[in-house]
């Protein structure tokens, strides 16, 4: 054999890659539908809750002094009603 040429090796053909159809198709099983936020189908406003927060122990000991200090100042009912019953 003359070690001049040697033998070609075969080209093979390119594989012809299907196309990826398939995956552009659009279910309609799978339908994106805009996003729905509740009864009115808008983002609803802020609102405030700082009635459901806990007020440290001693700012609610001092509104319950100074609600005693009210009460004390005030005459009970009972007091002022017989006096008003029995004048009239």
């Amino acid at each position: 054999m003359p070690k001049g040429k040697k033998a070609k090796k075969a080209i093979l053909a390119p594989t012809v890659k299907k196309k990826q159809e398939a995956k552009n198709v659009v279910s309609l099983l799978f339908e994106k539908r805009p996003k729905n936020f509740g009864i009115g189908q808008d983002i609803q406003p802020k609102r405030d809750l700082n009635c459901f927060v806990k007020c440290p122990c001693y700012v609610w000991l001092q509104q319950q002094r100074a609600i005693f200090y009210k009460h004390l100042k005030v005459p009970h009912l009972d007091v002022g009603l017989p006096n008003s019953y029995s004048n009239a």
